[in-house]
């Protein structure tokens, strides 16, 4: 005779109980959670937490160095250029010679109260 939903539930939960199963739960935004799809199909592997658990042993392997580096998230850097600053300076000061009453310094001077 077949086991109900209920006999079936108990005993997953059983089993889940004797390897000391955790279930962790993780919020993602809609891009990673594409990425991972991805990273599933190409690897062919059926479900993302079987990816996630796979990435988490191959990632405790790596060296240190190495898995600082691979844990570092892509930043865009920033970096204005003397043209720019000097543009933005100029078109600054044109804007408050227009309207006066705020104080005018250099960039590589603050300004003082």
């Amino acid at each position: 005779m077949a086991k109900s939903v209920q006999e079936r539930s108990a005993k997953a939960a059983q089993k889940r109980l004797a390897v000391a199963e955790k279930e962790l739960r993780h919020k993602v935004r809609p891009g990673i959670e594409q990425a991972m799809e991805r990273i599933r199909l190409r690897g062919q592997v059926p479900i993302i937490s079987e990816v996630l658990q796979i990435a988490i042993m191959k990632m405790d392997l790596m060296a240190d160095a190495q898995l600082i580096e691979f844990l570092r998230y892509p930043r865009h850097e920033i970096v204005i250029s003397e043209n720019v600053a000097r543009d933005f300076h100029n078109e600054s000061l044109r804007e408050l010679k227009r309207d006066p009453g705020d104080e005018i310094g250099s960039p590589s001077q603050p300004l003082v109260d």
